[in-house]
C-alpha cells in the first residue's frame, strides 16, 4: 500500500512538472516506473479524478480533483504562521532584524518582524504604511505588481521619505527592473536615514507577489563584502517560505 502510495504521488510531480499532457510511455521515462504499474496506478487515479485524459490523444493530465484539494489547503495557508519560523531563521543566521512586508494600496506595511542579536537596531513600527518606492521592502513590493499598476505609480508625484529616497520616476524604473533581474532588492538610507535594506520577494502558488521578506540594520555595521552572504540569505529565505505557500519555481 506504501509503494502504491508513494509511486501515485510520483506520477502526480511528473505530470505537474511536465506543464504538458503527457503518455503512457512518456511517463514510464520520467518516473522510471514499468509500463502495467504506471497503467494500473493511471487507472485508479483517474477513477478518483486526480488525473484526467484526453479522449483524442489519450494523454494524460491533472485532474479537478487536484483543484478542490488545493483550495482547501490554501484555507489553511496563512502567510503570517507560515513566516514566523522563517524570519526567526533569517534573523538567526543574518545576526540582524528579519520582516516580513505586506503591500497596501500605494504603501507597504511591515507585518511581521524578528530581532537578531545586535543591541543597535533600525527600528520601523509595525503596521505604519510606507510609500512604496522608499527602500528595499517596498521597492521589491512595487517591483512584481502589474504593468499597468507599475506605470500608474510612476506617473505620481514621488515625495522624499529620507536622504536617498528615489523621486525620479525614469531612474525608478531603471531600478524596479534590475530588482525583477536580479530577484531582490538592496538599498541605503532610502526609507529611513543610515538604515541598509536588503529584500526579496515571495510569491504564492500562482506566482503573484504576496511579500517582501528582508532584513535591515544601520549601514555602519555592515562592510560590503558582507553584501553578497546576506543577499544570499534573504534570497534563500524568500524562497522557502514561497515553496510553503506551494510556488514552483519554473525558471
Amino acid at each position: 500500500m506504501v509503494q502504491s502510495v508513494t509511486r501515485s504521488l510520483l506520477l502526480l510531480d511528473a505530470l505537474s512538472k511536465s506543464h504538458k499532457k503527457c503518455s503512457l510511455s512518456e511517463l514510464c521515462e520520467m518516473t522510471d516506473l514499468p509500463p502495467s504499474t504506471v497503467h494500473r496506478l493511471l487507472l485508479a487515479l483517474k477513477e478518483s479524478r486526480f488525473i484526467a485524459q484526453d479522449n483524442s490523444s489519450s494523454k494524460y493530465y491533472l485532474g479537478p480533483a487536484l483543484i478542490i484539494l488545493g483550495i482547501r489547503a490554501s484555507n489553511y495557508l496563512n502567510l503570517r504562521e507560515l513566516a514566523r519560523p522563517i524570519l526567526d531563521s533569517l534573523a538567526a543566521t543574518s545576526k540582524e532584524d528579519a520582516y516580513l512586508s505586506l503591500i497596501d494600496g500605494d504603501n507597504a506595511i511591515m507585518a511581521e518582524s524578528a530581532y537578531g542579536p545586535q543591541p543597535l537596531k533600525v527600528i520601523y513600527p509595525l503596521t505604519v504604511p510606507i510609500p512604496l518606492h522608499s527602500g528595499a521592502a517596498r521597492k521589491v513590493l512595487l517591483a512584481y505588481q502589474d504593468p499597468a499598476f507599475i506605470k500608474n505609480y510612476l506617473h505620481k508625484k514621488l515625495s522624499k521619505y529620507a536622504n536617498n529616497t528615489t523621486t525620479d520616476a525614469n531612474k525608478l524604473r531603471l531600478q524596479l527592473e534590475e530588482i525583477r533581474e536580479k530577484g531582490y532588492s538592496i538599498t541605503l538610507g532610502e526609507s529611513l536615514n543610515g538604515a541598509l535594506g536588503i529584500c526579496s520577494p515571495v510569491f504564492d502558488s500562482f506566482g503573484n507577489i504576496v511579500a517582501g521578506l528582508g532584513i535591515s540594520c544601520p549601514i555602519l555595521r555592515i562592510k560590503k563584502e558582507d553584501y553578497p552572504n546576506l543577499i544570499e540569505l534573504v534570497k534563500k529565505h524568500a524562497q522557502q517560505l514561497s515553496a510553503d505557500l506551494g510556488y514552483a519555481d519554473t525558471k
